[in-house]
């Protein structure tokens, strides 16, 4: 059966207490009266493994045999809290119905089997019961969701010890699963660029920097009620670099003598890195960093302390306002920020900073879409009070002359307006296909999409929708009969799949409306494309193999999303279950994965950091490519390079995919859906 992941609070991203569940169950509303309870039951041994291994109240199985109904507790002393099921372990005969009842204490619980083949619904508190009969002999292994890095499990033996039961085989890799793989990768691939690789231009680079770091981080802390940050002697980044070897080149320390990861010992080779920044490697890097900032504060007050999640609100704030004004501001060698051209908001395409040298002087769509979609959602957090923004104090203001520490002509809303100003400018709709192709029209839609929810006026919001619709227009000139997208990148699936999510993107302005459009697109795409077989789409009807980069998987994974998140479109979610489990596990598109996302029964995974190559093992990021071979059935990493831009990217796509217990990230990603912070 699919084993749920052990969460391990205390490392970077590992998630403890997150209330949340969704999926549906056996009825949570109560039966009868239960007729038995532990409190005259005998104690049994039986073998679980390592099921029980952080279980404080566990002390071996309860026989409660003999007995037509017999009661658990939910939210018992228990895990150093009120996180425990009372008792754990119990056995009962076949047919017997087991009543969870909740006592109140310890907050929000659910029951879910670890197997998934039953679940009380989403975590609720106060006065609550569930109940399920068991007639399959075997162990039934279950947890609950938000409490289960804490030891909150249970199992019931129904009969036979040995039977089928649940917990113990393979079974089928379900949505709930692939989505809460998508959550690590996502926050392994952000957490390692950010902080750990040293990929990148660093923070603090010179001493007016460190003095700001001097000053604010203290200040975080404070904030934070915290005393260290969650990483030791991390390797901080402004601006990521456009590519990198994940190789580690030394003996990695992922838990010191302090519980935590020790980044001096994660540094990539920096003789192996790009030295090289683009508007793709800040704006998606930075976007990456807003949305986790936002996922951080939705569970301030069910994170653990030692997870620090209003630290890392401040911080991956502080590194994107510190970002904006490198590359957008007062970065670059020429007085003006160093990914901008002259005085105006138009992106050159590459710059190396060591030597102030600007690499590539053209002005691309993608790199233009990436940074929108950026500085949208960062406007989003300015805007709305979020508080890692708010927190210690703004960097850029929020709108120009508000209180800051720095002190720029213009703010958030000024910038995000000339970004998308300057980008409707520079590029007309039907000049987006003709210098790369139709995937960046989709892009641009998508981009354009979440711009209009931020836009600082009537007239820049009416200019958006006029774009929108322009840009539609070139999708349904370059759209055969069957819902096929032409002039596309040679991945044809990846072109369905963002051309798909950027028409339903866009099509949340009012005045802009192509739903329809999506659907042919997007259903071509799984009809036409899918290969089951493979677990993977096609690169194109009748092609024996299919390479699949980080941003190819980006653009299905958000086509996907969309499908299921707006369209609603049956087999959406089990078409991704699959694709992920055969193109990021089975494929490799995942290099490895960190223990928090560790599972005792997929033997498609990907393995731990230490195991995955090389004389000290490889970073838990993305590949560059991988290929399926029809001919073998078998897979194959095509390029192990780390390409920060497309790999950011595909990490945005799959968090708002993705699900930490059943809790999806708000809104989904649908544009206008994540603005305001949660209330408090």
């Amino acid at each position: 059966m699919y084993d749920r992941r052990t969460v391990l609070a205390g490392t970077f991203g590992a998630v403890a207490a997150l209330a949340g569940c969704q999926g549906s169950g056996d009825s949570g509303t109560p039966s009868g009266t239960p007729t038995g309870t532990a409190t005259t039951a005998q104690m049994m041994n039986i073998d679980y493994g390592e099921w029980f291994a952080d279980t404080d109240n566990f002390d071996g199985t309860v026989d409660m045999r003999g007995q037509s109904s017999v009661t658990v507790s939910v939210g018992a002393a228990g895990n150093s809290g009120d996180f425990a099921f009372d008792p754990p372990a119990i056995r009962v005969d076949p047919g017997t119905t087991v009543v969870w009842e909740w006592t109140g204490n310890g907050g929000e619980h659910n029951v879910v089997a670890d197997d998934d083949s039953f679940r009380s619904g989403d975590p609720v508190s106060g006065d609550n019961t569930y109940q399920r009969t068991f007639d399959t002999e075997g162990i039934h292994l279950y947890f609950c969701d938000p409490h289960d890095s804490l030891g909150m499990r249970g199992a019931v033996v129904a009969g036979d010890p040995s039977g089928g039961g649940g917990g113990g085989g393979e079974a089928d890799y379900g949505f709930e699963a692939a989505t809460f793989d998508a959550y690590w990768y996502s926050l392994y691939n952000m957490s390692t660029n950010i902080a750990m690789s040293g990929n990148g231009v660093p923070f603090p680079l010179n001493e007016q920097m460190e003095q700001l770091q001097s000053n604010r981080m203290p200040a975080m802390l404070e904030n934070s009620e915290v005393d260290q940050p969650p990483i030791a002697n991390p390797n901080l980044s402004l601006a990521s670099f456009t590519e990198g070897d994940p190789a580690f080149t030394q003996q990695p320390v992922l838990e010191d003598d302090s519980g935590r990861p020790d980044a001096s010992t994660l540094a990539w080779d920096k003789s192996q890195s790009s030295g090289i920044v683009s508007p793709s490697s800040v704006g998606w890097t930075h976007l990456k960093g807003v949305t986790w900032a936002k996922n951080f504060q939705a569970h301030f007050d069910l994170l653990p302390e030692e997870m620090a999640p209003k630290f890392r609100a401040q911080l991956l704030s502080t590194l994107a306002q510190v970002g904006i004004n490198a590359a957008i501001l007062v970065g670059g060698s020429r007085e003006n920020g160093a990914l901008t051209a002259g005085d105006s908001f138009e992106f050159l395409s590459e710059y190396r900073p060591s030597a102030g040298e600007i690499v590539d002087d053209t002005h691309r769509p993608h790199h233009h879409a990436a940074m929108l979609w950026f500085l949208s959602d960062m406007n989003s957090l300015a805007q709305n009070g979020w508080f890692g923004y708010e927190n210690p104090r703004p960097l850029i203001p929020a709108n120009a002359g508000e209180d800051a520490v720095f002190d720029p002509p213009v703010g958030i809303q000024g910038i995000a307006d000339g970004v998308a100003s300057a980008t409707m400018d520079l590029f007309e709709p039907r000049a987006v296909a003709q210098q790369e192709s139709t995937r960046s029209v989709g892009l641009m839609l998508a981009a354009t999409g979440y711009y209009g929810p931020q836009a600082g006026s009537d007239e820049q919001l009416s200019a958006a929708v006029d774009y929108a619709n322009g840009l539609a227009g070139v999708i349904e000139d370059n759209l055969d009969g069957n819902g096929k997208v032409t002039n596309g990148a040679q991945n044809q699936a990846a072109t369905q799949g963002i051309v798909g999510q950027g028409l339903l993107w866009a099509s949340q302005l009012d005045g802009v409306d192509y739903t329809s459009t999506a659907e042919d697109v997007l259903g071509y795409m799984t009809d036409e494309l899918w290969a089951p077989d493979a677990g993977t789409f096609s690169t194109g009807v009748g092609d024996d193999t299919y390479a699949i980069t980080a941003r190819d998987a980006g653009d299905i994974t958000g086509g996907l999303n969309a499908a299921d998140a707006v369209l609603d479109m049956s087999g959406a979610q089990e078409t991704f279950a699959q694709f992920f489990n055969g193109t990021f596990n089975r494929g490799r598109l995942q290099r490895a994965q960190r223990q928090p996302s560790v599972s005792d029964s997929n033997p498609d995974e990907p393995p731990l950091p230490p195991e995955a190559g090389g004389e000290f093992g490889q970073a838990a990021v993305y590949n560059g490519e991988v290929e399926y071979d029809t001919q073998s059935g078998e897979w194959s990493v095509t390029d192990d390079r780390f390409y920060t831009g497309e790999a950011l990217y595909l990490a945005n796509q799959d968090i708002w995919v993705g699900n930490w217990g059943g809790d999806f990230y708000q809104g989904r990603g649908v544009p206008g859906q994540s603005d305001e912070p949660p209330e408090a």
